[in-house]
Order: C-alpha cells, then structure tokens, then sequence
C-alpha cells in the first residue's frame, strides 16, 4: 500500500515543482526583455530630421509608419515608449543601438552589410526599390547616343547622396565607378542635382518620386529613373546579442496586414500633404 502511494506522490511532487520552475521562469523571463520591463519603457532611436510619412511632428505629436510600429513594439513588450530624436544621421541611430543608448532603432533604416556586422536587423516593414535623380542636361549630354540604360550600368559621373545614410554604402556597391559625393540631407542632394554640381542624386523611389510631390518646378531640370534590380529593405535595427527583444519586434512586423511597398508609402504622403493644404 505505501508503494502504491508513493510513487504518485513522487510524481505529484515532480510536477508541483515543474509548475513552480516554470511560474519562476515566467517571471524572471529572458534577460534582454526583463532590462526593459524592469525600466519601464523602451528608448528608440530615431533620426533628429523629419521623413514623412515615416516619422515626423504634426501639431506637437510624433506621427508616421516608424511611430506606430515603434508603439506596436513597446505594447507588445508591455512598456511604453521613450523616443530619443538626438541622432544627427541615420548611422548615428545605428551607433545608438550598438552603444546601449537605445533598446531599438526604427528610423526608416535600410539594411546594408556593414551595419548588420553592429547590429541585428529584423525582417523588413518596407520595401523600396533604388531610384536615381537626374539632371536632365548632365544625363543628355553626357550620354549620348548611347541607351540610357547603358549609360547607368556603367555610370562613372557624379553622384549625390545623403552623408552616413545607407546609399553612401550602396552608391560604392552598385556604382563602383561614380564619384559619391555625400551631402548633409536629401534637399541638398536635390538642389545639387538641380543646378547640375552631381549628374544625379541616388535614394529610394519614394524619395525620388516625392521630389515631383514637393517641388513639381524640377520636373523641367530633373528625370527619375527607378532601379529595378536593386531595393532596399527598410528594417528595425536591434542590438545583436538581444534575441529575444528580435523576435517580438519580427513577430510585430510578421503581425502585420502586409509588407508596405513604395506606392503604399506614396499614398500616406500624398494624404499628409493634402491635409496640409486644407489647415
């Protein structure tokens, strides 16, 4: 009879104790989720220069895709958001998140090979494809009678790009032969182009095709041409030793209705423009 007794007895105890350890468990939690749960909130990175429809301020509040998906993050983890707008380029929020001076970095980030060996990037909100910005009398004169296409596959003339952003990177990559000359934000690269100082300026198309939206003038100076084979993914940078804090931030994207593309971000633009017309 006490044989009989002890061995579910034994088991119970087993499973008393595994209930316990796991409640344990539950509550300690994995180290990179509990730093942040402890503090309260979760500081995210984010470029000091607004990008709409990414991020930008509107009547005092912080709005644009990057926000909600930063707050979807913070809700996730169950903490609220702290943002820290001090980067002065999209590389400094980058080197925020490598330092510790901030849990995460959602700040319209594109992905490049020498950021992921800093940081872990998640799976893309975004995709873009890369667009150039022609100087319409540059690219005319320079290429001739040869097909343009031609002509940008092995283009070697002067390219405008915005200073430590990612087409620093991808200009040396896709246009070994182009002199990259880096400017200190995009309206600069865009003036540039315009007066002719660089052939072309080299960003994603919703950039490039935004520049038609906000000043329809250079239409006359400027020609846009779109890559086809070459796109950026636009990604949350994450500190490379937090698995953890990675797989709710891809698990937030992946919750997502659908990857947002160039003429999505177009459409929120045109919107935010429109109710700016009408205040």
């Amino acid at each position: 009879m006490f044989e009989f007794l002890k061995r579910p007895f034994g088991a119970a105890f087993i499973m008393i104790a595994a209930v316990f350890g796991t409640v344990s468990l539950a509550q300690d939690g994995p180290p990179d989720i509990t730093a942040i749960t402890k503090q309260g909130y979760i500081v995210i990175a984010m470029l000091g220069t607004d990008n709409a429809p990414f991020f930008s301020v509107k009547d005092g509040q912080l709005v644009g895709i990057d926000v909600d998906l930063a707050k979807s993050i913070a809700s996730a983890i169950g903490v609220q958001p702290r943002f820290d707008r001090s980067a002065k380029s999209f590389d400094e929020t980058i080197e925020m998140v490598r330092t510790g001076k901030a849990d995460i970095a959602v700040s319209k980030l594109s992905r490049t090979g020498a950021r992921a060996r800093v940081v872990a990037f998640s799976s893309p909100y975004v995709t873009l494809r890369h667009a150039l910005l022609f100087n319409r009398l540059n690219l005319k004169q320079k290429s001739g009678d040869q097909d343009v296409g031609d002509y940008i596959r092995h283009f070697h003339g002067t390219l405008g790009v915005i200073e430590k952003s990612a087409y620093e990177t991808f200009a040396k990559m896709y246009f070994p032969d182009a002199k990259v000359v880096s400017l200190k934000n995009w309206t600069a690269v865009v003036d540039a182009a315009v007066d002719g100082s660089v052939d072309a300026g080299y960003r994603d198309e919703f950039a490039v095709r935004a520049v038609g939206l906000d000043k329809p003038e250079t239409s006359i100076s400027l020609r846009p041409i779109t890559i086809d084979d070459a796109r950026s993914a636009i990604s949350v940078a994450v500190p490379w030793h937090k698995p953890m804090l990675l797989a709710i931030v891809n698990q937030v994207i992946d919750d997502r209705p659908r990857k947002m593309n160039a003429d999505d971000v177009m459409s929120l633009y045109r919107a935010s423009i429109a109710e700016k017309g009408e205040q």
